[in-house]
């Protein structure tokens, strides 16, 4: 196979661990692309897939692995679900937490909305059928400590710091690893949580210890408790990974450091990122987000959603305008928090979602359990025997019975047809259905899932679907994407090319380096523009002093990139408005005023605007961007499978009830650039599959990218 990458070209690479597998990217310094994958593997923290991910890019790119490290002359960012994988699994460490005195029980309150958290909306009223959850830490190991700042940053009663060190002495006895400091009001005056934390550091010097004020500085003492809560719950396992991450890379050579993707979109250096755990949560699709905001602009669309169908989950993001819709609140679990996030919503709809039948009902029902990576899909021949989405794809015809999962040599899977049919089978025969009816009704239900997850994003933001063009990637999205995209009247799917399976990390490849920092400022009309200045410059000269400090920032003057969260005053949700870089001028106001009357109108239509209403600015973030240069010439990479003979078909099924019927084969580099094909056909990609359906279109972009039409 030929190399897609000069030998003598440095290199990047970004790697992003999934729940089946994990993906690497390697872009050279003429934005030439090589990918692998590997099956994920957290038996061994996740570090096998790592690294034969690594390899199986390598061996793409045409040179031997032990070469690889070598040539990685600039970074390796890391996009990863070890913290979320925790979370979920609840393996944390043991957590100990120190609040202000007679708010001991806001982590167990939950706002009262603990039990509904995180529900689907058919769930709200099973009240017997909801519970909340087992409290991250137990109440024994949440203490109060005598100390009260108001909510203008005057302390009212000093932090009694005898009481703290008796508190942290306990808790180290009673066994706990970690520390997480939640008092009211620190966000305003951070003093007691700083001292709180010196003091733990000195008691329990190797403890992992979190401070609320660092991670958020919005108004909501429960949101703000539980990130740090979080944070210090995933924080020893998460840093003891990376470290032993990192320690290995060095040991093969690479001497750069590794970077760390964040939830807000941007990367950081693991020295900076490591004690902030919580915000690689997500961090993956995020990347997707990332690459789908810069293949929007190479292709001319300002608005576009992005769709991830992986193994395990599928993944829904908004950029609108070219600029990602930013996330109000993030929820893992019943857990909700408040932090800088890009948002992504998932739902447990991928290629290892598992097809049962509801015993009450009678009736087929897929997901969210996932067959996940071990033992995975029936057919990949690993034990699992329950039918999956993937396994219904092979049997319809959709998925090449001669494709290979996986690039990475030893870790390759070949699927088997009859381990799919006969998993199907246990569901087919209960039903009274033939396999591939079966197989349909399978692909049905988890298309109209899918479906439905778009439009409540979409409609529910006050958008138009038909507005916006998807793009679809993930090892299962292309698969899926004329199934459920049709149902939105959308016009146009965009698969990005052969790199589509591994998007995620393609996007984390192409991140720049993004440090944040947020500030409440609560300011209500009237204000002056000097008002509103003056906490920006407050942040930014604190971001100025991170990137002066990091490794990748010395000489380097970063690119400031300013929001308000902005509301009408006493509503309860906001919007994020950008605000001009530099020194506000006397009409800054009226500007935001008018950006703000515009979204507003835009989420929820022009009769809801109150002209009348004051203002409100609860908070205000600016971001040092810096960027990394990295630039990717187009989607296209070396495929790993044999050309298609010309005139290929193959027996793909559509409609139940009736007999497949031949449908065109075509492999990637089929279609060039201008030609296109018009369905029924399947066109196989080296990791993944297009299905275009009869009547539908798809085009071959300059960029090697594949463009669906629908009705012609």
């Amino acid at each position: 196979m030929a190399s897609s990458i000069a030998p003598d070209r440095s290199l990047i690479a970004a790697v992003d661990i999934g729940g089946t597998f994990t993906d690497c990217v390697i872009v050279d310094d003429e934005g030439k692309v090589a990918y692998g994958k590997s099956l994920s593997t957290p038996a061994d923290d996740f570090q096998s897939g790592f690294f034969g991910s690594l390899e199986a890019a390598a061996a793409q790119a045409g040179y031997p692995a032990e070469e690889l490290f070598e040539r990685l002359t600039r970074l390796v960012s890391h996009g990863s679900t070890v913290a979320t994988n925790i979370v979920v699994e609840e393996r944390g460490a043991r957590v100990g937490v120190l609040t202000t005195k007679g708010h001991e029980d806001t982590l167990i309150m939950m706002r009262g909305l603990g039990r509904v958290t995180g529900e689907p909306p058919e769930n709200l009223l099973r009240v017997t059928e909801t519970r909340k959850p087992t409290p991250i830490v137990p109440r024994d190991r949440i203490r109060g400590v005598s100390e009260r700042v108001d909510s203008a940053g005057t302390v009212v009663v000093e932090l009694d710091e005898q009481q703290l060190e008796a508190e942290v002495r306990a808790l180290v006895a009673d066994g706990c690893e970690a520390f997480a400091v939640c008092f009211l009001w620190s966000i305003q005056n951070p003093a007691h949580e700083l001292r709180a934390r010196e003091i733990v550091r000195r008691v329990a010097p190797d403890a992992f210890v979190t401070v609320s004020h660092e991670l958020s500085k919005s108004v909501g003492e429960y949101e703000r408790t539980v990130a740090a809560v979080i944070n210090a719950f995933v924080g020893p396992k998460t840093s003891q990974y990376l470290t032993k991450l990192e320690a290995q890379l060095s040991k093969l050579g690479f001497g750069d450091g590794l970077m760390l993707m964040q939830c807000h979109g941007g990367m950081v250096p693991l020295e900076d990122g490591k004690d902030r755990p919580i915000l690689t949560i997500g961090s993956g699709p995020v990347g997707g987000i990332v690459g789908t905001q810069r293949l929007a602009a190479d292709l001319g669309f300002r608005d576009v959603i992005a769709t991830d169908m992986g193994g395990t989950s599928f993944d829904v993001g908004i950029i609108k305008d070219l600029d990602p819709e930013v996330a109000e609140g993030t929820t893992i679990g019943k857990y909700a928090y408040k932090i800088p996030a890009v948002e992504v919503l998932s739902i447990g709809a991928g290629g290892g979602s598992i097809a049962w039948i509801d015993e009450a009902s009678g009736t087929l029902r897929v997901g969210p359990q996932s067959a996940s990576s071990n033992p995975g899909p029936a057919c990949y021949d690993r034990g699992g025997v329950e039918p999956t989405v993937t396994d219904a794809n092979l049997v319809l015809g959709y998925l090449d019975p001669k494709a290979v999962f996986g690039t990475s040599g030893d870790r390759q899977i070949h699927p088997r047809l009859d381990l799919a049919e006969a998993a199907v089978r246990r569901v087919a025969e209960p039903l009274g259905l033939s396999v591939t009816d079966a197989a349909l009704g399978i692909i049905e239900i988890i298309n109209a899932k899918m479906a439905n997850v778009l439009e409540r994003v979409v409609v529910g933001r006050g958008f138009d679907p038909r507005d916006f063009a998807i793009l679809s990637y993930g090892g299962s999205g292309p698969l899926h994407a004329a199934g459920y995209a049709r149902e939105l009247g959308v016009e146009q799917v965009v698969i990005p090319g052969e790199v589509a399976s591994v998007w995620s990390a393609f996007g984390i490849g192409l991140s720049d380096v993004r440090y944040q920092q947020e500030e409440d400022c609560q300011l209500v009309e009237p204000f002056t523009s000097a008002d509103l200045q003056t906490p920006f410059e407050a942040i930014e000269q604190v971001l100025r002093e991170q990137v002066a400090a990091s490794r990748v920032g010395g000489g380097v003057d970063p690119q400031l990139v300013r929001h308000a969260r902005v509301r009408y005053e006493w509503q309860r949700h906001e919007l994020e408005i950008l605000v001009p870089a530099g020194e506000l001028g006397e009409e800054a106001v009226s500007q935001l005023r008018a950006a703000f009357e515009a979204s507003y109108a835009g989420r929820y239509g022009a009769a809801a605007l109150l002209p009348e209403a004051n203002l409100e600015i609860v908070s205000v973030t600016s971001e040092a961007v810096v960027s990394t240069g990295v630039q990717a010439v187009s989607r296209t990479a070396p495929g790993a499978t044999d050309r298609a003979p010309d005139g290929a078909t193959r027996t793909v099924h559509f409609e139940r009830g009736e007999d497949g019927v031949e449908a065109a084969v075509l492999r990637s580099d089929d279609l060039q650039p201008g030609q296109s094909v018009t369905g029924p056909a399947v066109i196989d990609l080296p990791t993944t599959g297009i299905v275009v359906p009869p009547g539908t279109r798809v085009a071959r972009g300059d960029g090697g990218d594949f463009i669906m039409t629908f009705g012609g």
